[in-house]
């Protein structure tokens, strides 16, 4: 099976100083694919409006029969999304 393209790396913190930036970024990807992949190895630190933008956009590419999948998520990663709650909103590959 054929593993999709990576379509933007997340930096090493994704906080609430750099969601402007992290929108910015999810705003200009093209939404007419069958998935988005976001690869989340760098992580070091995530908040909750991080993970609260990465969970809106998801629901996003939904409406277009899109999916977010998180590509290899670090340690820190899957520790504040499962914190947060949202350990089933995610795809992880």
């Amino acid at each position: 099976m054929e593993q999709p393209t990576v379509a933007m790396e997340l930096g090493e913190r994704i906080d609430v100083a750099e969601i402007l930036s992290l929108k910015h970024a999810l705003d200009i990807l093209p939404v007419n694919t069958p998935s988005q992949v976001l690869n989340a190895a760098k992580v070091t630190h995530m908040d909750s409006a991080s993970c609260q933008l990465l969970y809106v956009y998801s629901q996003y590419l939904l409406t277009f029969n899109s999916a977010l999948i998180i590509a290899t998520p670090s340690a820190q990663f899957t520790a504040a999304v499962n914190a947060l709650g949202f350990a089933t909103h995610f795809n992880y590959s």
